[in-house]
């Protein structure tokens, strides 16, 4: 709800964010010091904080959390009292491990503590202590190296938590970032020391390398007098950090090309090789980290030299090329680095793409491969890192990415479902901040969004298109509509748009349409038409209806569209199941009664406008079926002269016009009887076909739920009155409206006795009263 658009909703979040949880929070370390340390951990605290706590680090929740604290500290509503009970529920649950004797190295703070703190301390510095900050900087740091030898013969069977120990020094980093300016200048350049030395081993996480990183450019500044010393500091480290990464990453492109020793897991391998096998992943985990790390120092030092760098990661990602050109000008053993050491050539491109963002030059030369790289990588964590990249590109050259676009749109189709959420969050992005405009493929391909496997996709694509472009773009849906119809069903049998410029946004294989008549493919394309038609005004419906009967209609009746084709035909289906859809001629009304009342409400002036709008409506909406009628006559001839399956498709779709514009149908056509009578009867023909059609599918299914009493009585009694209206109706013509006569006035046949040879009789036999008495009756089946 923090994303609504009302500014109201988003600042009665932020509110209840305040009280039900920041508060909370911080009663609860005011009561912290009236507590019994030697209870448990979860008595410790009242009830529910830490359970609070551990909710707020999810991942789908600390967006939102971030996001939050960031306008209630721009508004100046946190309250020192937040960090200083954070930093009380720290602290206490440290205390309580060490009163039991616990080993302080399996000793992890309250899931989440860190992170809010981390969050606050951006606007509440001076609330931090620095004891606590390297008092803990210390624990974590002093035990980052032990978390392998103290997990064995635990008496306890706590076991060491390596990834929330790593994720807690994240945390901590971010919250000397942000305090770093209230350090004292000492402290402050001991750590600065300390974090460059832990860089330079290449032995960390991702996470880790970029928190240290940023705390340590935040630190220089503490550290240096002036601003300009900073700089220099920064520049200074940057160079070193470069220096040795490119060393390290550049020894094991050597070694593994002398060696020639791929990728592998000990399993794949002999047990003499398991240990060198070992030491090669430890120089590749290492070679990563340091690959990443140059990505780090380049983003926080756009301007530092990296012309040794460029032709390392260069070789790198043009390993694994198809172009013959590049392959003969690197060395054969580095030809193969792409399956030697799959996670070092990824990590090369994210890496390489931080460096082009620095340097515009350099960009101009490597998008190419990147989009490339794009198209043909096998590996979804690459392409969706690649997707990252181009997204980024747009937003700095926006210019040069402008051609790739379609390239990247394809990612919304990618086999991985990751890769397509994420292109589509990215994409929209670029959308809204108008790097990216709606045309082309672009609208095109995003629709396929509206009905993806994924419910995640489908529920961001029905916000996109209902809540933003209904707001931001809203002819979109109009000028793209009757184009939709012919991109999502793949056809090119319109020869309108052979040579158009239409066919040229179209794409070339199938991946961005639902061909098929079955089904399930006219739901999901009939699923898209709709969403878009909701997104329409009044006006702009009837436009839309009128393009039909233009653009697809009478393209067929005219013989421009293919309708032996089975994409034409399949484009004609859907045109008669929109034209008869609600969707198309239910917002008509609903819109301009809604208008009415507004203005009704108004006074008498407004009622007069409101009679005029309607009288404007019906007159258009008459001439739009005026204009249909002749249209529909002549595609119905054409469809019924091949035998073509569709005229029960038309008829469908005439017998919805005719039932709610009869009105105004037989006004148009009084000068034209003859029509009249013919699509009548027409249409009571199509109607006695599917009635008959659906009486026996309704035997069919009398029988199988013969059991279902209720069912049953119903289609009797239906059945029952259908008949006697009928038997009546009969009567009533054959007799002229005359009364039956009652039984004693008709002369009734007299029967010959099969017992008294040719001798007449009055009365019928015996043997033919009892052969009547023994027919069957047919009765429902109830009474049987």
């Amino acid at each position: 709800m923090v994303m609504d658009n009302e500014t109201s909703i988003q600042e009665e979040c932020e509110n209840v964010f305040h009280e039900l949880v920041l508060e909370r929070i911080s009663r609860a370390g005011n009561s912290l010091s009236q507590g019994n340390l030697d209870r448990d951990i979860e008595a410790l605290f009242p009830e529910g904080v830490l359970v609070l706590l551990r909710e707020l680090c999810n991942s789908e929740v600390s967006p939102w959390v971030k996001k939050i604290c960031v306008s209630l500290g721009k508004k100046k509503q946190l309250k020192p009292r937040v960090a200083l009970a954070l930093q009380s529920i720290i602290k206490e649950s440290e205390s309580l491990w060490l009163n039991r004797s616990m080993p302080i190295n399996k000793w992890t703070a309250p899931a989440g503590a860190w992170f809010l703190l981390s969050e606050v301390s951006v606007f509440l510095p001076k609330s931090v202590e620095w004891e606590f900050l390297h008092h803990h900087w210390q624990l974590l740091d002093k035990n980052d190296l032990q978390e392998g030898t103290d997990g064995q013969g635990d008496e306890e069977g706590v076991e060491c938590n390596s990834s929330t120990w790593a994720g807690d020094r994240v945390f901590l980093l971010q919250t000397i970032s942000n305090v770093s300016l209230q350090l004292p200048p000492e402290p402050a350049a001991d750590l600065a020391d300390n974090l460059l030395k832990k860089i330079e081993k290449f032995n960390l996480h991702s996470a880790e390398v970029d928190a240290h990183v940023k705390a340590l450019k935040t630190l220089c500044v503490k550290k240096a007098r002036i601003p300009e010393e900073s700089d220099v500091l920064v520049k200074k480290w940057v160079e070193q950090v470069l220096s040795k990464a490119s060393k390290v990453t550049e020894k094991y492109i050597e070694g593994i090309s002398s060696n020639n020793l791929s990728f592998a897991t000990p399993a794949m391998l002999g047990s003499r090789r398991s240990k060198k096998l070992d030491s090669v992943s430890k120089k590749l985990s290492k070679a990563i980290t340091a690959v990443y790390t140059i990505g780090s120092c380049v983003i926080i030092y756009p301007s530092a030299d990296t012309t040794k760098i460029v032709p390392l990661l260069h070789t790198v990602i043009t390993s694994g090329s198809a172009d013959s050109k590049l392959k003969n000008k690197l060395p054969q053993a580095n030809a193969c680095l792409k399956q030697k050491a799959p996670p070092l050539y990824s990590q090369s491109w994210l890496t390489m793409a931080k460096i082009c963002l620095a340097d515009g030059k350099l960009a101009k030369r490597y998008i190419p491969l990147f989009a490339q790289e794009l198209e043909k990588s096998d590996c979804a964590a690459l392409r969706n890192n690649l997707v990252v990249a181009m997204t980024d590109f747009c937003v700095h050259y926006t210019a040069m990415i402008e051609c790739y676009i379609p390239k990247i749109t394809k990612r919304l189709r990618d086999p991985c479902e990751v890769v397509r959420r994420q292109t589509f969050i990215l994409l929209s992005r670029l959308l809204q901040r108008d790097y990216v405009k709606w045309r082309g493929v672009l609208f095109l391909r995003f629709l396929l969004s509206l009905v993806d496997e994924s419910e995640k996709i489908r529920r961001l694509a029905d916000f996109l298109f209902g809540n933003i472009l209904k707001v931001k773009a809203p002819l979109l849906a109009y000028n793209s509509f009757v184009e939709a119809i012919y991109v999502l069903n793949d056809c090119h049998a319109h020869n309108g748009h052979n040579n158009s410029d239409a066919k040229q946004s179209r794409t070339k294989d199938q991946a961005f349409s639902i061909r098929g008549n079955d089904e399930r493919a006219r739901s999901k394309r009939m699923q898209i038409y709709v969403t878009l038609l909701k997104q329409m005004a009044p006006e702009h419906l009837l436009a839309t209806f009128a393009k039909l009967c233009a653009e697809v209609l009478a393209a067929a009746s005219d013989g421009m569209l293919n309708i032996e084709d089975v994409t034409g035909q399949s484009v004609l289906q859907d045109a008669f199941q929109i034209l008869a859809c609600k969707e198309i001629r239910l917002s008509v009304s609903r819109g301009s009664s809604s208008e009415t009342v507004e203005m009704e409400e108004e006074g008498g002036d407004s009622n007069a406008a409101a009679a005029k709008g309607r009288a404007i409506t019906q007159a258009v909406r008459k001439g739009l079926i005026q204009n249909t009628i002749p249209i529909f006559i002549e595609l119905k001839r054409l469809l019924e002269s091949k035998n073509s399956p569709l005229t029960g498709s038309l008829m469908d779709c005439l017998r919805v016009l005719l039932k709610d514009y009869k009105n105004e149908i037989e006004e148009m056509l009084v000068a034209d009887k003859q029509l009249q009578k013919e699509l009548v009867y027409d249409m009571q023909k199509h109607e006695a076909a599917k009635a008959r059609s659906m009486a026996n599918q309704g035997v069919g299914r009398e029988e199988n739920v013969r059991d279902s009493g209720l069912e049953s009585r119903v289609v009797s009694a239906a059945a029952d009155a259908m008949a006697a209206k009928a038997a009546r109706s009969v009567l009533r013509e054959v007799n002229g409206g005359a009364a039956t006569p009652p039984l004693s006035a008709m002369s009734v046949p007299k029967l010959r006795s099969s017992l008294g040879g040719g001798k007449q009789s009055g009365r019928p036999s015996a043997d033919v009263i009892e052969s009547l008495r023994r027919r069957p009756t047919f009765m429902s089946d109830d009474d049987n």
